[in-house]
């Protein structure tokens, strides 16, 4: 099953870098959304992960036709090579819920490698409202 949704909580987020770079040019349908994970800060990285969990992860679903080719571009920045103990970051299909009208769908997310939460959790620092953007803004 192949998805054109695409659920995204950190640089990928419209108006940042990787925005301008992958998705912008694709003019993607945009909704405010969120997933269920637990979001942290990687201070030597500058950047967020997220780690599966029940917290609540703030994001944008995109949906596009174009995804088939836009996701290679991202599997690479994000080091996804489809094998967890070679990759970085993993990919799923999870159920993600558009915020303005509460439906759940299914779209692909970057997530943290189960493998590697010990690490994560020593190393990252958690973001409890799950909202980079927010993180983001505080930090200025």
């Amino acid at each position: 099953m192949y998805l054109n949704n695409l659920f995204v909580f950190g640089t990928l987020l419209p108006g940042l870098r990787n925005f301008n770079r992958f998705i912008k040019d694709h003019k993607p349908e945009i909704y405010q959304a969120k997933a269920k994970g637990v979001m942290y800060y990687l201070p030597e990285d500058d950047y967020p992960v997220v780690l599966e969990g029940e917290g609540e992860v703030k994001g944008v679903l995109y949906k596009t036709r174009d995804l088939a080719i836009i996701l290679p571009e991202i599997d690479e920045i994000e080091k996804y090579t489809g094998v967890e103990s070679q990759s970085l970051l993993i990919r799923e299909i999870k159920d993600v819920e558009i915020l303005e009208t509460g439906e759940k769908v299914k779209a692909h997310i970057y997530l943290w490698p189960p493998s590697k939460a010990k690490w994560l959790k020593e190393n990252g620092v958690v973001i409890l409202d799950g909202d980079w953007a927010r993180f983001l803004e505080k930090k200025k």
